[in-house]
């Protein structure tokens, strides 16, 4: 009997959604009204037992969608997919065999090879209800690098709940519960269910009018959004999400399909089940060169920098996701076969066939010619296929060969950067005479567009990207787009930003997604972006007092408009108390950051001693990498929103981050993003965040900036791990810099008492403090005399009303700078030496 790949594509994706559905009901009669006695037909027997009886409800799913006329696209079989869906624990007994063979293996494979046989008589271990109340536990919990020196990380479970990653608590994850059971875990599965189950209908009676691409991607994205915190078993160790392990079985399920089919072997169930051939590759993508290209600039003085920015470092990420599109539709791949998408880098398991190696080779001379003639040579795109693996490579310590062996290649390609482009020399035409006035490097060409001035094509169409994104709810890729979409190529896709639904979607449209979960007619995918920008909120805001004389006459102030560079700077400004004046410096601090040792977390962090409880897995990676980008995309975008609303997002994915906002602000930010880096990876002590924060004027070029905060970031890492670096080349641990912090907070209050210091005291103090440092840093005797300095300074300058109350107030300070009353050092306090960073928070607070 045929079959298609989209059918076993959707027949994978929905495999084990009778899990979902399972606990969410007690009984089959429940779901359909009626008892279906299909154990002997669907359930594989254990010592005369039937087990694995999750199918019954997946079968009872697709009666579901028959009864309430839910619909597949056109040229998918219903019946087909249900029988591959309902028969993946006994597929010789499916009316299609083979098909229902390739989902089982991807079923197996998606889990390292590691599926119990027990699963479900677990069920009868203990109770009929227990592995309904058993939640997921937090992928990060698996992430072990060095027990002795780093510690364990503590057990942690998420709680159920429709996917919002910009909510404050409900990614956050919550402690184990001590029975390992959460009892109210059935009726929430209920309700969650009844939400999946609302947007599944709204789908499946659009699907006839969709393409395969498009229903899939967005059957994709509700998977996400409503089983991403189910687990998809719930022996031994519950840490996979229903979601993860789905769409890794349909994309090895997908790619058994192609490559037996082009073996004309799709009804050969002994072909399909040999685990030795060699029937799978990955292929990673790799942009580098970002940094460059985003920060290129030829002037301090290009206007609307923000906005450039913010539209390159979109483009950035356009290029790799075009890329990734573009490959699986040469490959003849559905999108699950893209594992990993974040940061600028793909991740896609492709099959082994005998052309594959040619047409990724074409797709690396395609690229390499766009980015040339877009981004003269400063953006490359690495292309980097694995060798050929077999079915048993998916076992832990094979698959963390490959990948290891993938990571090298593409580091071996960066240093061969458009190797795919023969020419040695870049002509180019100037039509205008000049350099574009955004970039400086390409030529200029006339634009037709009087706000963007005189600028290449690139950085035009970067502008029409910047413009579109503040607004925009959805996100179309495709071909032959409506003109009136304004869509704009990237390597040869067209890219369009909306600000409403589409009323018709062109034929040729690749994928449809969403930027925030808002209600839509169709439940397309979310597309998670990190956009979060400062605006004029109302009234009051376009009328601030602190904006006025801004040197920057290119934004006027209108509610709902962007924020300049000036202006975010502005905000850093405090009210002087009873006086309409301001005090402090009108600054911006940059906040670079990254998680530590990335690679190495994902190479070793889910490596165990035993063979057996090896957690490198493909479901495990695909789920630790999408969980990471959340953080960035998602979580923090969420933050910015709720608490730090005048912070400007550069750039936000995969690892990283680049914020700039008002620089008192900022240095409350970068605490805040470590603490809830932390809460989101359940403090597991492995996993951890360095962060180098710089300062600058609004007008200061942002490139230079960005250097600094790097060559800050870069001082962390040096020194070990878990570090920050804020305005000053001296990392701190985290708790030295919040310590650091207060008692900035410290001085500024003792600089507004009843008896203020003066900002003079203040910076002869921070004298003292350099010289206190130099002594101990560098052992400069010149400077030994600090001490006397101190006493002296203190004595002299601390004003009180009687003696009684100055001696209080000498000790209270020398406490504070780590000293007892004979000026020796203590570890009470933050150390003299580590107080260059209060004082000088406390004088730009103050300065006017």
């Amino acid at each position: 009997m045929a079959y298609t790949m989209h059918e076993v594509v959707v027949g994978a994706l929905l495999h084990d959604v009778g899990k979902f559905l399972q606990r969410a009901y007690d009984r089959l009669s429940d779901v359909t009204g009626q008892h279906l006695d299909l154990e002997s037909t669907l359930c594989p027997q254990q010592k005369s037992v039937y087990t694995h009886k999750h199918v019954l409800f997946t079968n009872a799913f697709f009666d579901l969608m028959s009864k309430e006329e839910v619909y597949f696209p056109a040229g998918i079989n219903a019946k087909t997919v249900e029988d591959i869906s309902s028969y993946h624990h006994k597929p010789d007994a499916c009316p299609i065999p083979g098909a229902s063979w390739l989902c089982a293996l991807g079923d197996r494979l998606s889990a390292g090879m590691d599926r119990r046989d027990d699963e479900e008589t677990s069920e009868r271990a203990s109770s009929r209800s227990t592995f309904k109340k058993t939640p997921l536990r937090c992928i990060f919990d698996e992430v072990i690098l060095d027990p002795k020196a780093l510690g364990m990380p503590q057990a942690h479970a998420y709680r159920l709940g429709v996917l919002n990653p910009e909510d404050a608590e409900s990614m956050i994850p919550i402690a184990w519960p001590s029975k390992g059971e959460v009892p109210e875990l059935p009726k929430r599965y209920q309700e969650v269910w009844q939400q999946f189950w609302g947007e599944i209908k709204v789908l499946g009676r659009e699907a006839p009018r969709l393409s395969f691409d498009l229903f899939e991607e967005a059957l994709l994205g509700l998977l996400e959004r409503y089983t991403w915190a189910i687990p998809s078993s719930t022996v031994n160790s519950p840490d996979i999400s229903l979601y993860d392990h789905a769409r890794t079985t349909a994309a090895i399920a997908a790619c058994l399909y192609r490559y037996h089919d082009a073996k004309g072997q799709l009804e050969d169930v002994k072909a399909i089940r040999d685990e030795q051939q060699m029937k799978f590759r990955l292929l990673a993508g790799d942009l580098s060169g970002i940094q460059n290209t985003l920060f290129s600039l030829q002037t301090q003085g290009v206007k609307g920098v923000n906005k450039i920015l913010r539209a390159r470092s979109f483009m950035m990420s356009g290029v790799s996701e075009a890329a990734a599109l573009l490959s699986i539709e040469l490959l003849s791949l559905p999108i699950c076969t893209v594992l990993q998408q974040a940061g600028g880098r793909f991740l896609i398991l492709v099959p082994a066939l005998g052309d594959t190696e040619d047409h990724v080779d074409g797709l690396r001379e395609r690229f390499d010619k766009w980015l040339v003639e877009h981004y003269t040579g400063s953006l490359a795109l690495n292309l980097v296929l694995s060798p050929p693996f077999s079915a048993s490579s998916f076992k832990p310590h094979p698959l963390r060969e490959i990948m290891a062996g993938l990571g090298q290649a593409i580091e071996d390609g960066k240093q061969r950067p458009l190797s795919k482009c023969s020419q040695g020399v870049l002509k180019r035409e100037y039509p205008l005479d000049a350099l574009c006035s955004a970039c400086g490097v390409r030529p200029a060409v006339t634009t037709g567009a009087a706000e963007s001035g005189y600028r290449c094509l690139t950085c035009h169409d970067e502008f029409r990207i910047g413009r579109d994104l503040v607004g925009a709810t959805v996100m179309v890729w495709g071909r032959s787009l409506p003109r009136e979409w304004n869509p704009v190529d990237v390597i040869g896709l067209e890219l369009a930003l909306l600000r409403n639904h589409p009323e018709n979607l062109p034929g040729e449209a690749l994928s449809v997604r969403r930027t925030s979960p808002l209600h839509m007619p169709i439940p397309w995918a979310v597309r998670n972006l990190a956009n979060h920008i400062p605006v004029f909120k109302d009234h009051y805001e376009t009328q601030d007092p602190r904006y006025e004389g801004s040197w920057d006459d290119d934004v006027v102030p209108r509610i709902g408009e962007p924020k300049s560079f000036a202006h975010i700077a502005a905000d850093a400004l405090e009210p002087e108390k009873d006086s309409g004046a301001f005090r402090g410096k009108a600054f911006l601090a940059l906040l670079k950051a990254d998680v530590d040792y990335l690679g190495f977390l994902f190479n070793f962090g889910l490596k165990r001693t035993e063979a057996e409880e090896d957690r490198f897995t493909l479901s495990r990676i695909a789920q630790l990498s999408r969980m990471v980008d959340l953080y960035f995309t998602g979580y923090l975008k969420g933050l910015l929103h709720r608490e730090f609303p005048d912070t400007y997002t550069i750039y936000a994915g995969g690892d990283d981050l680049l914020f700039i906002g008002p620089w008192r602000q900022t240095l409350a930010l970068t605490s805040r993003v470590n603490e809830t880096f932390r809460a989101y990876t359940g403090h597991n002590p492995n996993i951890t965040l360095s962060a180098g924060v710089s300062l600058l004027k609004p007008n200061y070029p942002v490139n230079r900036a960005v250097l600094e905060a790097q060559e800050y970031l870069d001082e962390c890492k040096y020194h070990g791990r878990n570090r920050v670096c804020a305005l000053l080349e001296k990392p701190v641990s985290w708790e030295c810099y919040i310590a650091r912090l207060k008692d900035a907070e410290w001085v500024h209050q003792r600089m507004h008492d009843d008896s203020p210091v003066s900002t003079s005291f203040i910076y002869r103090l921070l004298v003292i403090a350099m010289d206190a440092e130099a002594v101990a840093i560098k052992a400069n005797v010149q400077k030994a005399g600090w001490r006397a300095r101190l006493a002296y300074h203190l004595a002299r300058n601390i004003k009180a009303r009687n003696n009684q109350e100055k001696e209080k107030m000498i000790v209270e300070w020398l406490e504070h700078l780590g000293l007892d009353d004979q000026l020796k050092l203590t570890t009470k306090h933050t150390n003299i030496i580590d107080w260059r960073l209060p004082l000088t928070v406390a004088l730009y607070r103050n300065r006017t």
